[in-house]
């Protein structure tokens, strides 16, 4: 049996890159990254957009279930507001696991409604099954529902913000509004 052996020399005739060759890679990266990142940023302002979209369509979803369901239970819309009591009572719609309470004029769902029957009515929020993480984060009153990454300071809705609303008391018909001024 043969064995051969390799001599290898110290000296190898391989190079690394010069300097100038380095810095011209780095400035190209730098161009390259320049030119990139306004994309980038544009996709995270765009997903929130979007976000927001998703979420303006649940509730509009939600709305149109509760609606059927007032529907369902014999409740109109009428003119005037049916007065205090057991006439106002009557526009609460029962899912068995909670209580809503409608507006007698559209019958849309509260953002927020009164006790109803003893009971807390539910909120629009308990229909919503989303988690508030990510930066999103809402609010709610009796009327408005707002969702979103940056909400108005007062209770009032604005045009800006990033954010979506929910209206309860809109006129014909309750409203969902996407805000996306303040997205980008």
């Amino acid at each position: 049996m043969f064995v051969t052996q390799r001599s290898f020399s110290p000296k190898s005739s391989h190079q690394g890159f010069t300097l100038i060759e380095l810095v011209i890679v780095i400035i190209i990266l730098g161009i390259v990254a320049t030119a990139a990142a306004p994309k980038f940023i544009n996709l995270q302002s765009d997903a929130k957009v979007n976000v927001l979209y998703g979420i303006a369509g649940q509730i509009e979803s939600t709305t149109d279930m509760v609606k059927a369901k007032a529907r369902v239970q014999g409740l109109v819309p009428v003119a005037e507001e049916p007065g205090m009591g057991p006439a106002l009572q009557e526009y609460v719609v029962d899912f068995g696991f909670g209580k809503v309470e409608v507006d007698w004029r559209n019958l849309c769902p509260e953002a927020q409604g009164e006790v109803v029957d003893g009971d807390t009515a539910m909120t629009f929020r308990d229909f919503m099954n989303i988690d508030l993480t990510g930066g999103l984060k809402d609010s709610l009153d009796n009327q408005y529902y707002k969702i979103g990454y940056k909400l108005p300071l007062s209770g009032t809705p604005t045009n800006e913000g990033c954010y979506v609303v929910y209206d309860s008391f809109g006129k014909p018909d309750c409203t969902v509004t996407v805000v996306d001024a303040e997205c980008r």
